[in-house]
């Protein structure tokens, strides 16, 4: 049998912050970004969560983040905007991006805000899911700064694993929330199944000669595969069900078993 340490969620935010702040975060900027952390591993997102700290610090220390960036916006209109994040944590970006779309939204009705300069955000849902604070229907599209995909029918590596999220309020029940890569696996699961020493399941990657690539410390000598077949179905159904709900529910068309 293996021993289990059970951290709380508070304990662990408080873990994560100090290490913020210890590498250069101001006080406010590490517990932003120990919130949203700990908010990833809650949700179940667990590599995107505290197993990315490591990662993080020692990019900080090489000097690969800004610790004190000026986040700002560049160029506006009254429902769109275009954020300067001034490579500081992506948390941190995301977060003034949703902040701002939703401010607009509030205004105009929709907020759209794209970012430039940043980093690694955690899981999408995050920021899709802000909106709905305020009653708000909120999308997050991304794209990533490595690459894992090929083309269809190609070997050479041009895509990323590009993420998809949504967040739809119900009226008396629980938002309905997609968050996805567009590949059967995200990346960061293959990263956390190599820590943990598991190996992955056929269908996440092939190698360069096309074949099941099941070990994820390999992960590097081979490629992700884009969602499609029996193996990521549930992507499928999720796509369905948002595009159903924005395109025919919200126009007050009839759908499903209406």
């Amino acid at each position: 049998m293996t021993d289990e340490l059970i951290v709380t969620s508070a304990r662990l935010k408080a873990f994560i912050q100090q290490a913020m702040t210890t590498l250069g975060l101001p006080d406010q900027d590490a517990a932003d970004v120990a919130d949203l952390m700990t908010q990833a591993d809650l949700q179940g997102s667990d590599g995107h969560g505290v197993s990315r700290l490591p990662q993080y610090a020692r990019r900080i220390k090489a000097g690969g983040f800004n610790t004190r960036p000026n986040i700002r916006i560049v160029r506006e209109q009254a429902s769109t905007a275009v954020v300067h994040g001034d490579n500081g944590m992506g948390h941190l970006v995301m977060k003034r991006a949703a902040e701002i779309a939703i401010e607009k939204a509030r205004l105009t009705g929709i907020g759209w805000v794209n970012s430039q300069f940043s980093n690694h955000a955690g899981p999408a849902s995050l920021y899709a899911s802000m909106p709905l604070q305020h009653d708000m229907i909120g999308l997050y599209f991304a794209v990533g700064n490595a690459n894992h995909l090929p083309p269809w029918g190609g070997l050479d590596m041009l895509l990323s694993t590009n993420p998809i999220a949504a967040a739809i309020p119900a009226k008396d029940g629980q938002p309905i929330i997609l968050d996805m890569a567009t590949t059967v696996a995200a990346y960061g699961k293959v990263k956390t199944k190599a820590l943990r020493g598991e190996t992955m399941p056929v269908g996440w990657m092939i190698d360069r000669l096309g074949k099941p690539l099941t070990d994820p410390k390999r992960a590097d000598e081979g490629m992700l595969l884009p969602l499609g077949g029996m193996e990521a179905g549930y992507k499928g159904y999720g796509l369905a069900m948002i595009i159903g709900l924005l395109a025919g529910t919200l126009g007050g068309a009839a759908m499903g078993k209406e």
